[in-house]
């Protein structure tokens, strides 16, 4: 049984804990913790001592994942944690997937992480990954409070120059990125003059859930509607 560490209980950032519903679906029994990672670990001035002796506390048994890179950054200067997506990609066989993405483009932002665990899903669901310049540059949020307009011109042209690479969607594996390209993106498309409604982001573990033919229920939050699930069932 794995215990799940999650966001969940943040409405500003795409909820991650749908991780729990693919594991499921593959067989893979797990529990969303009762608490939360409550603290507000993603603000800029968070005090990095004082959020691991809270993890240290609350992290006392074996078999805990962190459902979100971001997450699992952090956490795991505590204890040998272990990363959910990874988890999952351990123990997912052909069989379990209903739908592949051969007929998609598919960009994967690693700005803070090297989505080796995104990278790794698009390959097995037979996606044409696309390279765009910009998928190593930051999406802006480290500077977001400091300069707000720089922020949203970074992540403006990393959003873009994968739309104009060919991406159908993009794929990101933290939620700092998710927030600025989603969460921002009416902020993005006036201060680029570009219109890109017809862009999405994902998560991995919204991607994973579709793979399995699990709607989740975080698509409606999205700001950029996603358009694949009428595409992927016709």
């Amino acid at each position: 049984m794995y215990k799940i560490y999650t966001n969940s209980n943040n409405d500003l950032f795409c909820y991650f804990d749908i991780i729990k519903n693919a594991l499921d679906k593959i067989g893979i029994e797990s529990i969303l913790c009762e608490k939360p990672l409550g603290k507000n670990y993603f603000i800029i001035d968070y005090d990095p001592k004082e959020i691991l002796n809270e993890y240290s506390r609350i992290m006392n048994e074996n078999n805990i994942t962190a459902c979100e890179y971001s997450s699992y950054e952090i956490m795991s200067k505590v204890e040998n944690i272990q990363y959910a997506p990874k988890v999952f990609l351990d123990h997912l066989k052909q069989q379990h997937i209903q739908y592949f993405f051969d007929q998609f483009n598919i960009g994967v932002y690693q700005g803070f992480s090297n989505a080796s665990c995104s990278l790794e899903l698009a390959k097995i669901l037979k996606a044409n990954i696309i390279d765009f310049e910009r998928k190593y540059k930051s999406c802006g949020y480290n500077f977001l409070n400091l300069n707000a307009e720089l922020a949203y011109k970074s992540a403006a042209a990393i959003i873009l120059d994968a739309y104009d690479s060919g991406c159908d969607f993009l794929v990101v594996e933290n939620f700092y990125s998710f927030y600025m390209f989603d969460k921002c993106s009416k902020e993005l498309q006036t201060i680029s003059n570009r219109n890109f409604e017809d862009f999405y982001i994902l998560s991995f573990a919204e991607l994973a859930n579709l793979a399995l033919g699990i709607v989740p229920y975080t698509l409606k939050k999205h700001k950029l509607k996603v358009s694949l699930i009428n595409e992927n069932r016709s």
